[in-house]
């Protein structure tokens, strides 16, 4: 059973063993077996409150609907001024109890409940006045004032509940800005411009967000962000007709935040987020671009009327980002200040991934079909490659988790290039052959990893 301690504490002992670590005393294996004997107070109580938050949020959303649905059920027959009286007095009312639960109770928890509830009030409260009067304007800004709306509450708020409704409003509305092909945009102040009708005030959005999460130390909140991010990043690269190129873009950028994760040394939780979403986002990205059908659409599908020219400046200028992460890290490292041990392995797999998934617009741009079958190789050395750094990285560091990514990574690799290449020749029988294969491989290898650690921990 694992030893409580403070989250203070568990801080000193972190940056300790790293210390001793960086100084030659004691092994990355033990360094993770001192790591794994403590857990910090803060950590527990949160495993524990996550379910009781994740209720609360369903039975919210619910009582939320119900609640519509009782408005709705007579709202025809009712004038507008009720109607108007109902929806702002409901608005009002929840952020009264918001405040009182929080300031006069002392209950956070209800506090959140109310404020979510106020914050649905409020965004329904929109589509139902534009339905009063009638209002047929650019649809997608009813979910920008929504969500701009929800901010302050959910900056002032104490978990990431509201941010969960403010991310999901968000990357609502960068998709449904970058589909209504309006030939004009909503920006700054209801100015038309000559830019594909887009989510250009994104970040502006998300700011806050990512504030909040650096202050409280949140790395829910910042896994909603990042995944928000390269939400807008897509549907950028949607309006501005980039669908052919969005899955390396995708990948490169998933790419950058596991190079970040690794490299940059701040608060541990918030970069880990960063560092298992690009880990586990950037090979299903490799995957697809894996398929050589797949490639060759790509080139087919690239114009230069179609703006693709830009995908190829998006793409470098994430893999200038990317070098200079690396050049500011082994500056650090050759003075010896303020760096953070990492595996060189696993930080050369993923600049050159980012490298490949950040260039390859440019090279399917100014080279097309040519590099097809290039690519297709190199995505397939890529995948290999992915699973063999985790393989090895979890034998080194003792990590079930990522050794048996390493693992179901390869089975996977195998699986889909039997389908791909071979499926039409081996057909059932060689599938049910392959899985059959696959299963007694994670068989051996479930043994194998149980016996080394009863001989880890027996030594």
């Amino acid at each position: 059973m694992k030893k409580q301690i403070s989250q203070h504490m568990m801080d000193w002992l972190k940056s300790e063993v790293n210390c001793w670590k960086s100084e030659g005393i004691i092994s990355d294996t033990q360094l993770s077996s001192i790591i794994s004997q403590y857990d910090s107070l803060a950590d527990s109580e949160r495993k524990k409150s996550t379910a009781f938050y994740t209720l609360i949020s369903a039975a919210s959303i619910l009582a939320g609907a119900a609640l519509l649905l009782l408005i709705g059920y007579n709202w025809e027959t009712l004038n507008y001024i009720a109607k108007l009286g109902i929806i702002f007095g409901i608005t009002i009312s929840f952020q009264c109890l918001t405040l009182v639960s929080r300031f006069r109770w002392k209950n956070n928890t209800l506090s959140e409940v109310f404020s979510l509830l106020s914050c649905i009030s409020y965004g329904s409260g929109i589509w139902l006045i534009a339905q009063i009067f009638n209002l047929n304007s650019h649809y997608p800004d009813g979910f920008y004032w929504w969500a701009l709306g929800s901010l302050p509450l959910a900056f002032l708020g104490q978990s990431s509940l509201l941010w969960f409704l403010v991310i999901v409003l968000e990357i609502i509305w960068c998709f449904t800005e970058a589909n209504v092909n309006f030939n004009s945009t909503w920006l700054f102040f209801g100015r038309d411009t000559n830019l594909p009708s887009a989510a250009y005030l994104m970040p502006l959005l998300l700011l806050p967000g990512f504030i909040w999460a650096h202050l409280k130390n949140c790395p829910t909140t910042m896994a909603l962000h990042l995944i928000g991010f390269a939400c807008w990043c897509l549907s950028l690269w949607i309006a501005w007709n980039f669908q052919s190129l969005a899955i390396p873009l995708l990948g490169a950028l998933f790419a950058l935040y596991w190079l970040a994760g690794m490299v940059i040394k701040t608060k541990e939780k918030l970069i880990f987020v960063s560092h298992q979403i690009g880990l586990l986002a950037t090979w299903p990205m490799l995957c697809i671009i894996s398929f050589y059908a797949f490639q060759k659409e790509i080139t087919e599908r690239i114009k230069p009327e179609h703006n693709h020219g830009y995908a190829s400046a998006d793409g470098l200028f994430m893999f200038l980002i990317g070098i200079t992460i690396l050049i500011v890290y082994f500056k650090s490292v050759i003075s010896k200040t303020h760096y953070k041990p990492i595996s060189f392995k696993e930080m050369i797999l993923a600049f050159s991934v980012l490298t490949q998934l950040s260039l390859a617009p440019a090279i399917s741009y100014y080279f097309g079909s040519e590099c097809s079958f290039a690519m297709f190789i190199i995505a397939n050395i890529s995948m290999l490659g992915y699973s063999a750094v985790m393989m090895d990285e979890g034998l080194k560091t003792n990590s079930s988790p990522k050794f048996f990514l390493g693992v179901s990574t390869f089975l996977l690799w195998t699986i889909i290039r039997y389908f791909d290449l071979f499926g039409n020749v081996g057909g059932m029988l060689g599938a049910s052959l392959l899985f059959f294969l696959s299963s007694l491989a994670l068989i051996g290898l479930a043994f194998f990893w149980r016996q080394r650690k009863v001989a880890f921990h027996v030594n």
